[in-house]
């Protein structure tokens, strides 16, 4: 194993300071790192202050809950690798479209491998840009899972590309919710699903993690969106997404800053279960041939950047919602499940399109965070170009609302 360093507590600060200093009051920065020689494998730093929706102080530590916006896309995918895939990875959604199966939904998407909605090859619209037509034009509220079923019936996306392109589908992990869910329920529920993660995955690893709806409100921190053009450059926004809960699959989980390390730690192989850690050679090795941007190849919801002769491979995947920004990140092991990752971090914070500047880079900090912070373990200094880390999506910043 390569030498990996213990950030420093001044590291640490210096990293969080400048946004504490952009927001005082009201934001929260949580920052885990782990290795497996460090003793404890695993730390947790946080800076900043939080506050609930009513406007009364939380205390930000190890227990304090976030949402994981589209972090959450790792767990369904790895509640679908145990499932279904390593029984029979050739399943096709078809499988599951009646007659055949139990989903009344159109049978345009029959010829979807479920490998594609996990590995963003499904051929369905992008639709991490605001734009894609693949939910109704008068979403329902609360857009439920029946709902959800019952306009991929009538009124199906378009469906091009299928296994040769890569598109960011988040309507992707949202029908695996309801392909996994078919399995105890007909109709699949969110609640089912919920279940599924929760009896196969949460407690399995020790984790108290729950979905948005199950988080009680008075506990979950206010959150802000940015725009540095505006002023002050943040204000205060409703929690959740207008999609919930259908696309719970998607992003609609809630991790504590502990279980969010259990999960680091696992997905490193350094925290071992019998059941589970045979699933990670599949989740975190390329699952296509197809590649997101440049080099950039598909796991089974993680990206993966691959070493160059100066960089070590990562694995990662980001969240952004309203009022929220998520990333975990570590280092490729040549032998996922078998030989443990060298490094790994996460970041959480209570603040939507952050991206540090007054320029709107596009460089989410959650994302910047997490990427200086593994150089830093890896003995490097962080560059001042952040455009070379990987990001899923350029945020585009939101305008302030005019009341």
């Amino acid at each position: 194993m390569s030498s990996i360093v213990m950030p420093t507590k001044d590291q640490l600060d210096r990293l969080v300071q400048p946004h504490l200093k952009t927001q005082p009051q009201g934001l929260g920065i949580v920052i885990g790192y782990a290795s497996p020689s460090f003793s404890p494998r695993g730390y947790i730093h946080h800076a900043g202050n939080v506050a609930n929706q009513f406007g009364q102080s939380l205390t930000l530590s190890k227990d304090t809950p976030f949402l994981l916006a589209s972090v959450s896309k790792t767990f369904t995918a790895t509640l679908y690798a145990l499932l279904l895939r390593q029984s029979d990875p050739s399943l096709t959604l078809g499988d599951y479209i009646a007659p055949n199966g139990p989903l009344n939904i159109s049978s345009t998407l029959a010829g979807i491998p479920l490998d594609g909605l996990m590995n963003y090859t499904s051929g369905l619209p992008a639709d991490n840009t605001g734009d894609a037509n693949d939910s109704p034009a008068y979403l329902p509220q609360p857009y439920s899972l029946t709902a959800m079923l019952s306009y991929l019936d009538a009124n199906p996306p378009a469906v091009s590309g299928t296994g040769s392109t890569y598109t960011y589908s988040n309507l992707g992990f949202a029908i695996m919710s309801a392909v996994l869910a078919s399995a105890t329920t007909n109709p699949p529920t969110v609640g089912a699903f919920a279940r599924l993660i929760r009896s196969n995955l949460l407690d399995p690893l020790g984790m108290q993690s729950c979905y948005f709806s199950q988080t009680p409100i008075a506990s979950l921190p206010l959150g802000y969106q940015y725009n540095y053009e505006s002023k002050p450059p943040y204000w205060k926004i409703a929690p959740g997404w207008s999609l919930f809960p259908a696309y719970y699959g998607a992003g609609g989980l809630v991790a504590s800053p502990s279980d969010m390390l259990r999960w680091l730690l696992f997905n490193m192989g350094v925290v071992q279960d019998s059941t589970l850690t045979p699933l990670l050679p599949a989740l975190q090795t390329p699952s296509t041939t197809v590649e997101a941007w440049g080099t950039t190849q598909l796991g089974l919801s993680w990206f993966i950047t691959p070493a160059t002769a100066t960089t070590s491979g990562v694995l990662w995947k980001d969240g952004d919602l309203d009022g929220c920004g998520s990333f975990i990140a570590f280092l490729q092991s040549g032998n996922p499940g078998t030989v443990p990752s060298e490094a790994g971090v996460f970041v959480l914070v209570n603040g939507g399109d952050m991206t540090g500047d007054q320029k709107n880079s596009g460089n989410e900090i959650a994302m910047v965070l997490a990427n200086d912070l593994l150089r830093i373990m890896q003995g490097q200094t962080p560059p001042a170009d952040k455009s070379q880390y990987p990001r899923s999506v350029t945020l585009t910043p939101k305008s302030k609302p005019t009341s």
